[in-house]
């Protein structure tokens, strides 16, 4: 697959499907492969155009300083759209990437057709925090070294109950594309600094970006309460919870996610 050069960054994308440029951006440690069934149902309507976030998977960083802020990695993605000549294009971003595709929508308003946020929050003082130990035990299971019970313990606080225990093939999925592609305790801990960091809850008042917030009902990382909150912030923005889905709902229910998805894209 083709790797963009921006500058000292070598950007790794997959592209799939025709249309309308459709730009998604990954969670804190995904990869292009985080996508799943939904690519290809989304690919059927739209030119999909997928990166892995620096200081992930494949793509590389000259001389790199460490900064992982949502408004840094949301200059990647125009620098990747710049060079594929995508003009105004949709964008979508999935847990830490829906922090990017806030800042997407932001900085570069023109530049963007709509955004759906998924999965996510948008940070500062207002946002609501995971119960306590909930993120710590995705952290300690998400690192090279962790034992199979504190990799289970980690994956379970990414899905639905009822996902981790009658369609464990999801789950495996998800598990087999982490181990491929792992994060260091060091990364873990700088884009836990970009996401302290981050603050959209004042600035999305202005929003001018058609936005979809949507979420899972049962999301324990980044509870759902923070979907209603966003999508209150945001004038005009529309709001859907998926159903018997935790926080990677789009993998747990990847054809009712496309279908709202889909619904609102055709919109804009």
């Amino acid at each position: 697959m083709p790797t963009l050069s921006a500058g000292k960054i070598g950007i790794y994308y997959e592209e799939e499907g025709r249309g309308v440029p459709l730009v998604m951006i990954g969670g804190l440690t995904a990869t292009v492969e985080v996508w799943g069934r939904l690519r290809g149902l989304l690919a059927a309507r739209y030119r999909l155009v997928m990166p892995d976030n620096r200081g992930s998977g494949r793509t590389k960083v000259e001389n790199d300083d460490g900064d992982r802020h949502p408004a840094w990695l949301a200059q990647d993605v125009l620098a990747l759209a710049d060079g594929l000549r995508l003009g105004r294009f949709h964008v979508l971003g999935g847990s830490f990437g829906g922090m990017v595709a806030q800042e997407v929508a932001l900085l570069y308003p023109g530049r963007v057709r709509s955004v759906v946020i998924a999965c996510s929050h948008f940070g500062g003082k207002e946002k609501v925090e995971a119960a306590p130990g909930v993120r710590e035990t995705r952290v300690r299971g998400g690192v090279p070294g962790a034992t199979e019970a504190e990799r289970r313990a980690a994956l379970e606080t990414i899905f639905h109950p009822d996902t981790v225990r009658s369609r464990p093939e999801v789950v495996r999925h998800y598990d087999e594309n982490k181990r491929l592609f792992p994060h260091s305790k060091e990364e873990l801990a700088r884009r836990g600094e970009g996401v302290a960091r981050f603050d959209a809850s004042g600035r999305l008042l202005g929003l001018k970006v058609p936005a979809l917030v949507i979420h899972g009902s049962h999301d324990q990382l980044v509870p759902t309460a923070n979907a209603r909150l966003i999508a209150g912030r945001i004038p005009g923005a529309e709001l859907v919870i998926v159903e018997g889905a935790g926080h990677h709902f789009y993998s747990e229910q990847p054809e009712a996610s496309a279908r709202a998805i889909l619904a609102f894209l055709e919109k804009h």
